[in-house]
């Protein structure tokens, strides 16, 4: 019986050693990996770090982003209906026309600088001439067509945009490669990683921020051009009820 309780006392003893000694062992890897997990919780990689690894072109994708954001708001603010064909501009022609008053007509399409007002307003204008409804029909057609294209024309600024945000983002792509090589080269094949990184970062986040840009800004310019499309349809429709009294006093 005491040759069994010095056996047990002896893996005891035996024990607790070599538990002391796995704790002597792991405390100083633990000491150690508290500044280094530290180190990595500094080192994390922010929203801005990343854009700045784009270099000067991905701060002038960033650059064309803001120009296309103040855009697209301003075609928020003049594309739309309120602003093209206003529905009090809309009652108050009906009853002036309807009333044939067109003096009054005239004077209310020059207080109003929309769409509407200026195709009628081109029209009414052309009250007398020799051709009667013919030359307020061509004149109405020609005033149409030049607000159309001064729309369209203010929809070309965003579409440049929407198409060189991505050539901006494949030049990032071709200098950012170009760095990584020319440093392959400086060292003769034996680059490590992090000299690398910089000209691949550059690369990958130029043609991040290129697409980015360009998606949202194309569908802004689909979205203000379906608009274009869909007012001047309805305006349209609108002028010939509105001037359709003029082709029947001439066929009459």
């Amino acid at each position: 019986m005491s040759q069994c309780f010095c056996r047990i006392r002896t893996r005891r003893v035996f024990g607790s050693a070599a538990a002391l000694a796995a704790l002597a062992w792991l405390a100083p890897e633990s000491a150690s990996a508290t500044p280094a997990a530290l180190l990595a919780a500094e080192q994390r990689i922010s929203l801005w770090s990343t854009i700045a690894a784009g270099g000067v072109i991905g701060y002038l994708i960033l650059l064309m982003s803001l120009v296309a954001l103040a855009f697209v708001i301003e075609h928020f603010l003049t594309i739309r209906r309120e602003r093209l064909l206003p529905a009090q501009l809309i009652a108050d022609l009906e009853e002036l026309v309807h009333n044939r008053q067109y003096e009054q007509a005239k004077q209310r399409c020059g207080r109003d600088g929309s769409y509407l007002a200026q195709v009628v307003g081109a029209g009414l204008n052309q009250m007398g001439s020799m051709f009667g409804f013919f030359d307020m029909q061509n004149t109405m057609q020609e005033t149409s067509e030049r607000e159309i294209s001064r729309l369209n024309r203010k929809l070309e600024y965003l579409a440049f945009i929407a198409s060189s945000a991505p050539m901006m983002g494949l030049l990032g792509t071709v200098t950012g490669m170009i760095r990584a090589f020319n440093k392959i080269a400086e060292t003769e094949g034996a680059a490590r990683p992090s000299e690398l990184a910089g000209g691949i970062s550059e690369a990958l986040v130029t043609t991040c921020l290129g697409l980015v840009v360009a998606i949202p800004t194309m569908f802004c310019v689909a979205v203000f051009r379906s608009r274009i499309e869909s007012y001047v349809s309805e305006a349209e429709s609108v002028v010939e009820k509105l001037m359709g009294r003029f082709r029947r006093e001439q066929t009459a």
